[in-house]
């Protein structure tokens, strides 16, 4: 029997002004313990040393310089270009671990039918604190292969350059959407989850570098200090088309969508997608769901959360910044005070309330004053304890506000 044939691999990295940060990430490739077979570098009309640098590494790196187009065209350009069978997308500015290739095509080895592995990473600002082991580790631990899908729309938890992927998804799913100038890499992550099968592979993958450089393209610039509130709009774009396209069921672990249909899961299902929505600041998704969510739960006499539904609740408001108090969560907040009191709606508030104490008292102990004051007035709107609403009012009415800050 002749022995298979190894599998190739083909490494993207799309880059634009990095020349401060690119050597190092092709080098941290080029000393794979497994090496990669081609390393594509897309140079997004780069007007700094880029193309010098680019251009100097040897085979197994193919370098091409095209006009600046933003992210997604340099992916789509490259896509072109592959000739693996596996696809690793990797960021110009970031640090791949030396085992990650290694590890990433052992967990295809031990599961053949999956379609893309994906693992953890951690962050750092300084090259020195990868060898001193002094970074952030960025764990999730309860993302798995069964619930991919819908933790994701949660929250981007894995990033292109923790994911190798199958050429053939690619090229089944179409490419990057190049009307987006951020976001795009979450938008191509959720059609991969919704559609092929994930396996984890277990440790570091990547080193993910924080730093201030600008993102985007020449023609939409995005300053670091704004990288926050770009991320967010993009991503509600591409929730609002989730919203439209995603059928219910699929906002269930693909476990839970292979059992027979009840009414139990079809709540769990839209609490599911009501947080998910709330997370993205679309309020009116969110509302429109807990209103339904609450109907059939009175219908059924439901008197307490899941465990399951509980754990969906507790992280509707785990962000910081949940943006609760202003005016277009008004509809959500209204959507939950107009039901019926009794244990389930006390028992719903109580989740979702109970990440309030812990970014209060963090914000607090580091003198962090006004974003304590805004915490406070955001979830004194979702309590229901009119003692407990007067006592947060009167905490925020002794602090300065937000505005004064300017």
């Amino acid at each position: 029997m002749a022995a298979r044939q190894k599998p190739t691999v083909t490494v993207i990295v799309p880059t634009f002004n990095r020349e401060k940060f690119l050597p190092e990430a092709i080098d941290s490739l080029l000393r794979q313990t497994v090496a990669p077979d081609q390393i594509l570098i897309v140079d997004d009309g780069s007007t700094d040393g880029t193309s010098k640098v680019a251009s100097s590494f040897p085979a197994p790196v193919e370098y091409y310089r095209k006009e600046n187009g933003g992210k997604s065209t340099a992916l789509n350009f490259a896509l072109k270009h592959c000739t693996g069978d596996f696809v690793w997308i990797f960021d110009d500015d970031d640090v791949a671990h030396p085992t990650a290739l290694e590890r990433f095509l052992a967990a295809f080895e031990r599961e053949p039918e999956a379609d893309f592995a994906f693992g953890e990473y951690a962050r750092f600002q300084q090259s020195a604190q990868i060898e001193e082991q002094n970074y952030e580790i960025v764990a999730f631990g309860h993302v798995s292969q069964d619930n991919f899908f819908p933790s994701h729309l949660e929250y981007c938890h894995v990033h292109q350059p923790g994911l190798l992927v199958r050429r053939q998804c690619y090229e089944q799913v179409g490419g990057f959407n190049e009307t987006l100038v951020r976001s795009q890499d979450y938008e191509m992550m959720l059609r991969l989850a919704r559609r092929f099968k994930g396996i984890r592979v277990d440790g570091l993958m990547f080193f993910q570098r924080q730093h201030d450089m600008v993102r985007g393209s020449t023609k939409v610039v995005i300053s670091y200090a704004n990288r926050i509130k770009a991320w967010g709009s993009y991503d509600q774009a591409i929730m609002e088309e989730i919203y439209r396209s995603v059928d219910l069921h699929e906002y269930l672990d693909r476990s839970e969508q292979a059992l027979p249909k009840t009414a139990d899961l079809e709540m769990q299902a839209l609490l599911q997608r009501s947080s998910i929505m709330a997370r993205k600041g679309l309020w009116h998704h969110a509302a429109a769901d807990i209103r339904r969510y609450a109907l059939l739960a009175e219908r059924a006499g439901k008197t307490s959360l899941s465990d399951k539904e509980r754990a969906i609740v507790r992280r509707t408001f785990e962000a910081y910044d949940t943006g609760l108090s202003s005016a277009p969560a008004d509809e959500f907040v209204s959507a939950v005070k107009a039901w019926k009191s009794g244990p389930l709606k006390a028992d719903v508030v109580r989740e979702y309330m109970h990440s309030f104490p812990h970014y209060l008292a963090r914000d607090l102990k580091a003198g962090k004053v006004i974003p304590a004051s805004k915490l406070l007035r955001e979830y004194s709107t979702l309590s229901f304890s009119a003692l407990v609403s007067r006592l947060c009012q009167a905490m925020t009415s002794k602090l300065p506000s937000a505005r004064s800050a300017s």
